[in-house]
C-alpha cells in the first residue's frame, strides 16, 4: 500500500510547485515563499507516510485475527465430525435408549387415534354409514399409507424408515336406550352399554409389517356364563375379551398385495349398514376365525380387489376337526363424476361356522354335522351425486342343511337373508352432518337362529360433536307364522309366533377416541 501512495503524494507536490508563477527575475521574497511551501509539502508527505504505516499495521493485525479464527473453526469442525463407526454407535444407542422416535409426528412413541374400527364413514357428501368389521387389515394398510404421505408433505422426503414399532391407541364407548312393544306381551325398556372397544394399532418396525389388537366388552348374562357365573347381578357381565388380534404383511405404497394371519373376521361379505340394529345378513353370515388370508387391492381410483382365506372351522363333518373351511372374495371399486361405489361377491366353504349359526342354532354344542353347507354372497354400495346412497346385500346357503343339523318345517333348512337400504344426507342442526335412511331386511328359513321374518327400519344419524355419533332408530319386526317350527343342533329351538308384529325405538350415543 505504501508503494501505491508515495507516487501520488510526489505528483501532488510537483504539481503544486509547477503551478507557482515563473518570471524572468526572481526576488528574494519569492525564494523565501517557495522555501516555506517546500517545507510544508515535506511535512504533509511525512504525515501521509505515517498514516500508510498505520494502515499496514491494521491490515496485518486483521489478517492475523482472521487466520486464527479460521484455524479454530477448522479444529471445531474436525472435532464434531463423526467417523462411520461413531455414527453407527450413536444410532444403536438411539434404538436402545431413547423413549421416542423422531420419525413420528409429535415425537410420541405411544399416540392416540385415529380410531380404526369406527363404524361410520362418509360415503356420500356427509353421509354417516356403518363400515363393516371385515377387511380391517385393508383399512389399516390404507391408514399407514396415508400417514407416510403426510410425513412426506411435512418433511419433503423420508430419509430412513422408523426404527421402532409405533403404537396408536383408540376406542369407542357406546350407550343406548331402547323401548320395545311386544305384540301380545308387556312392553320392555332398557338402558344398555352396547359397545366398549379398545384398539391397539402397531405400525412397524418396518414398512412391511403392522399389527392390530382389539379388546371388546363382552355382554354375557351371568346366569348363562360358560365360565361358571351363577349370579343375576347385571353389571357383573362386564368382562373384556380379545375380539381381534392379527399381523399383516404389506405396503400399499409399494405393492397392492398383502397377507394377514391371526384372529379376525374373514372377508366373506361386508354387511355395511346405516342402522343401529344389525342387518339379518350380518347375523347369518359374518364369520370370525383364526385364519390366514392373502389378498390384493389395486391402488388406483378404479380397480379390482380380491382375497382368499383358510381356517379351521368350529363345525366339521369328519370325525376330527382340522383346517376345513375357506373362501374367495372378489370386488371392484369405481368413482366417476356422479357415481361411485363398490360391488363384489364371495363364497365360503361352510356357512355353519358363522357367528350367528354358532350362537343361534346350538352348533356350539353339536359341532359335528352330517355335511358342510357352502354359502355365497353378493353386495354393492352406490353413491349418486353428493346426497343419495344405496346399500344392497344378499347372503344364502347353496344347499340345504341335513335336518339333524338345522331344520325348517320338518326338512333341512336353506337359510338366506337380504338387506336393502337407501339414505339421503344433508346438514341439520346448525350445519351438522346428518342422514335419514330407510331399510328393509328379511330372512328365509332362519327361524332356528331366532331371526324375525322381516324388518322395516327408519333411522336418523347425526354427528353433533366431533368424534361422536347420535342415532335414533324406529323399527318394525314381523315374526314367522305360527305354523313354522325349526331346530338346530338336533333340538327344537324355535317356533313361529303367529306372524305378530313387534315395534321398537332405539337411541344410541357413540363416543370415539
Amino acid at each position: 500500500m505504501k508503494s501505491r501512495l508515495l507516487p501520488l503524494v510526489t505528483a501532488l507536490a510537483l504539481a503544486s510547485v509547477m503551478s507557482l508563477p515563473v518570471s524572468a527575475a526572481v526576488t528574494s521574497e519569492e525564494v523565501q515563499s517557495l522555501s516555506d511551501q517546500t517545507k510544508a509539502m515535506k511535512k504533509t508527505l511525512a504525515n501521509l507516510q505515517g498514516q500508510v504505516k498505520s494502515l499496514e499495521r491494521q491490515v496485518k493485525h486483521a489478517e492475523k485475527a482472521a487466520n486464527k479464527k479460521s484455524k479454530q473453526a477448522s479444529q471445531a469442525n474436525a472435532k464434531n465430525t463423526l467417523t462411520g463407526k461413531e455414527l453407527i454407535r450413536l444410532i444403536q444407542e438411539e434404538r436402545e435408549f431413547l423413549p421416542f422416535d423422531l420419525d413420528v409426528p409429535g415425537q410420541a412413541f405411544v399416540s392416540t387415534g385415529p380410531y380404526v374400527g369406527v363404524p361410520f364413514q362418509f360415503a356420500g357428501n356427509d353421509l354417516v354409514v356403518n363400515t363393516p368389521s371385515v377387511n380391517t387389515d385393508v383399512q389399516l394398510l390404507e391408514i399407514r399409507k396415508s400417514i407416510l404421505k403426510q410425513l412426506q408433505v411435512m418433511r419433503g422426503e423420508i430419509v430412513r424408515e422408523p426404527f421402532y414399532s409405533h403404537l396408536l391407541l383408540s376406542g369407542v364407548l357406546e350407550g343406548s336406550v331402547e323401548y320395545v312393544d311386544n305384540a301380545g306381551s308387556p312392553s320392555t325398556s332398557d338402558i344398555g352399554l352396547t359397545n366398549v372397544s379398545l384398539d391397539a394399532f402397531i405400525i412397524g418396525p418396518s414398512s412391511w409389517l403392522l399389527g392390530f389388537i382389539e379388546l371388546n366388552y363382552v355382554e354375557v348374562s351371568p346366569a348363562n356364563d360358560v365360565y361358571g357365573g351363577v349370579s343375576n347381578y347385571r353389571v357383573s357381565n362386564s368382562r373384556l375379551g380379545v375380539s381381534k388380534a392379527f399381523v399383516t404383511f404389506g405396503d400399499f405404497s409399494k405393492t397392492p398385495f398383502y397377507g394377514s394371519v391371526g384372529q379376525f373376521y374373514v372377508p366373506y361379505g361386508t354387511y355395511s349398514s346405516l342402522m343401529v340394529s344389525s342387518p339379518f345378513t350380518k347375523v347369518l353370515g359374518r364369520t370370525k376365525a383364526r385364519s390366514i388370508a392373502l389378498g390384493f387391492q389395486q391402488q388406483q381410483v378404479n380397480g379390482f380387489i380380491g382375497s382368499v382365506f383358510i381356517f379351521r372351522g368350529d363345525s366339521h363333518a369328519a370325525s376330527v376337526s382340522k383346517i376345513n373351511n375357506g373362501g374367495v372374495n372378489v370386488g371392484y371399486k369405481f368413482k366417476g363424476d356422479y357415481l361411485k361405489g363398490k360391488v363384489g361377491a364371495s363364497v365360503i366353504g361352510n356357512l355353519a361356522d358363522s357367528g350367528g349359526m354358532q350362537i343361534g342354532t346350538g352348533f356350539q354344542t353339536a359341532e359335528q354335522i352330517v355335511h358342510r353347507v357352502p354359502g355365497y354372497n353378493v353386495r354393492g354400495v352406490l353413491s349418486v351425486g353428493s346426497h343419495v346412497d344405496f346399500i344392497a346385500e344378499y347372503i344364502g346357503a347353496s344347499t340345504r342343511f341335513n335336518p339333524n343339523d338345522m331344520s325348517y318345517n320338518g326338512h333341512g333348512a336353506k337359510p338366506s337373508a337380504l338387506d336393502f337400504e337407501a339414505a339421503f344426507s344433508m346438514d341439520l342442526f346448525d350445519s351438522k352432518p346428518s342422514s335419514v335412511a330407510v331399510g328393509y331386511t328379511q330372512s328365509s328359513q332362519a327361524l332356528a337362529m331366532g331371526l324375525p321374518l322381516n324388518r322395516v327400519s327408519l333411522v336418523l344419524n347425526t354427528s353433533w360433536w366431533r368424534n361422536t355419533l347420535q342415532s335414533l332408530e324406529i323399527r318394525r319386526d314381523r315374526e314367522y307364522a305360527a305354523s313354522s317350527f325349526a331346530s338346530g343342533g338336533g333340538n327344537v329351538v324355535a317356533a313361529g309366533q303367529g306372524g305378530k308384529v313387534n315395534k321398537a325405538a332405539v337411541a344410541s350415543f357413540d363416543y370415539y377416541f
